[in-house]
């Protein structure tokens, strides 16, 4: 540093004003908007795909004529999918990533991304809600069906199958483990049963096996590895290895 620059920046800290700062841009929404921008057309596929309580979304700048990005970071909270699924948390960070075109009646969808890293939060109780609302909307085997999530990684569940031939219903209680297979499947791992028939074992143990995966991410907009899987405190995290990182960009803010 020049003796005028440092000269000059001590006058600045002694007379009380700071240097500049690099500022980022934020741009705030609420409710319905119309985008005005190719980033906020981003935007409103991000909000219309996950319909959520909040989004703040990052971009190093607007997308180009051909909707490429070089870097995307989004935090999602209380989004809720297909209308019954709510998810806490859902933070993803992407480099170099090409978007077809959003349009009305189009989800978002992605052409490809170098790299992309997530975090999902859910909680016990919206995976509980979301049970009840499936359960009560079919005619199904199961029936009172809830989840526990419990460290490490383990899920406590139970509910009641009915058997249509002798026409039984049994309590069904289980306590699995959860393991991530090929980066993109869920599993319930080494179940432990216990019921209140025990000659119907095997027949509980198959209906979980045609439960399984219990989640597949391969259709989910974004290519991403899971590796991390953690559970309790009513909460289950699942995320990449790498963690997804906001930077400094244009900042979008909405809430619903």
């Amino acid at each position: 540093m020049g003796r005028k620059t440092a000269a000059a920046a001590l006058l600045l800290l002694f007379f009380g004003f700071s240097l500049p700062a690099t500022g980022q841009e934020v741009r705030s929404y609420s409710g319905h908007f119309t985008p005005a921008s190719r980033g906020e057309e981003l935007l409103k596929a991000l909000v219309d795909y996950t319909d959520p309580d909040a989004v703040e979304m990052v971009l190093d700048g607007e997308p180009d004529e051909n909707w490429n990005v070089r870097d995307l970071f989004f935090h999602v909270r209380g989004g809720r999918f297909a209308g019954k699924i709510r998810v806490e948390d859902i933070a993803l960070s992407a480099s170099f990533v090409s978007f077809d075109p959003p349009s009305e009646g189009r989800p978002l969808s992605v052409k490809k991304a170098l790299r992309s890293n997530l975090r999902v939060s859910l909680l016990e109780s919206d995976v509980n809600a979301a049970i009840r609302m499936f359960t009560s909307e079919r005619d199904g085997d199961w029936n009172d069906v809830s989840v526990r999530f419990l460290p490490p990684r383990n899920v406590e569940a139970r509910g009641r199958y009915h058997l249509k031939n002798p026409g039984l219903v049994i309590l069904a209680e289980v306590s699995t483990g959860l393991a991530i297979r090929d980066g993109v499947e869920i599993w319930l791992e080494d179940p432990q049963l216990k019921i209140n028939r025990g000659e119907q074992t095997d027949t509980v143990r198959e209906a979980i096996r045609k439960l399984q995966p219990v989640v597949d991410i391969r259709k989910f907009p974004f290519p991403v590895t899971l590796s991390v899987l953690q559970a309790g405190q009513g909460r289950l995290e699942i995320a990449s290895r790498t963690p997804p990182c906001p930077f400094e960009g244009i900042v979008y803010r909405y809430c619903r």
